[in-house]
């Protein structure tokens, strides 16, 4: 098995609300054949989710009869479920044929923790040759009432279960660097992160983040990388980088190991 996650930076522009990058998701789509058979699709919220989530603290719960929250939590779900259905299109015009399984379908959460997660749907949908595909969403919460789904949640769990042999994160950079290259002109790219050198790392924090600052997802990548043969990060916007890394060629990106 494969696993990519297509990141809300690549296929959203994450400042403007609901704003869509069709042709990087076409393109990105279609770069995906390689690993049609054995693939999982999981795709972050970008604007579609974080703008409006993170105004209203989603992250941090609902509290009962919160109604300004309730109709966040509405929103927000109605957004992401479109920002997925535009996701399937650009799969469809690729002739990759994806069914969407929402998060709340396949995992339960208590405390912004899945508490449990259900396989059996990726593997019936891969056993009948379509892709499944997941996505960040707000999810209901046993203690929280509602709260957040990361794709890396959904990425760990399926991690543990599949033992996939390649998973890969499209960024909107080259990969992991020393410090924010968005900030920094002298950030350089690190071939390799590991238990060792990831906490020197000063990552930045992106403005509506609800899923946490880079090193908490840092370190999503590397619990995965414990139950990945190749777990990589590398560019979305540097055509046919993804394709030729599903292919088994070696480009620019960063190795993530635990």
């Amino acid at each position: 098995m494969i696993i990519v996650k297509l990141g809300g930076s690549v296929i959203t522009d994450k400042d403007r609300y609901k704003h869509f990058e069709k042709a990087a998701c076409n393109r990105l789509c279609g770069e995906l054949k390689p690993a049609k058979k054995e693939l999982v699709l999981i795709h972050g919220a970008g604007s579609f989710g974080h703008i409006l989530a993170s105004k209203a603290k989603l992250n941090l719960g609902v509290p009962n009869g919160d109604l300004d929250k309730l109709k966040a939590v509405a929103r927000v779900h109605g957004d992401v479920r479109e920002l997925d259905s535009k996701v399937l299109s650009c799969m469809t015009s690729k002739k990759l044929h994806g069914y969407s399984l929402p998060p709340h379908t396949v995992g339960s959460f208590s405390g912004g923790k899945m508490t449990a997660f259900c396989p059996e749907k990726f593997e019936m949908l891969i056993d009948n040759d379509l892709i499944p595909v997941s996505f960040g969403d707000v999810v209901p919460d046993g203690e929280l009432n509602f709260s957040i789904c990361s794709g890396d949640l959904l990425m760990i769990a399926l991690a543990k279960h599949f033992k996939p042999s390649m998973t890969v994160f499209v960024a909107d950079v080259d990969g992991i660097y020393n410090k924010d290259p968005k900030k920094f002109n002298n950030a350089k790219l690190l071939k390799e992160v590991n238990p060792d050198n990831i906490k020197s790392i000063k990552a930045g924090f992106r403005k509506n983040d609800v899923t946490g600052a880079m090193n908490k997802k840092l370190a999503s990548m590397v619990e995965i990388a414990k139950h990945c043969e190749n777990t990589i990060i590398l560019n979305g916007n540097s055509a046919h980088r993804l394709e030729r890394a599903l292919k088994g060629e070696k480009v620019t990106s960063t190795k993530v190991v635990a």
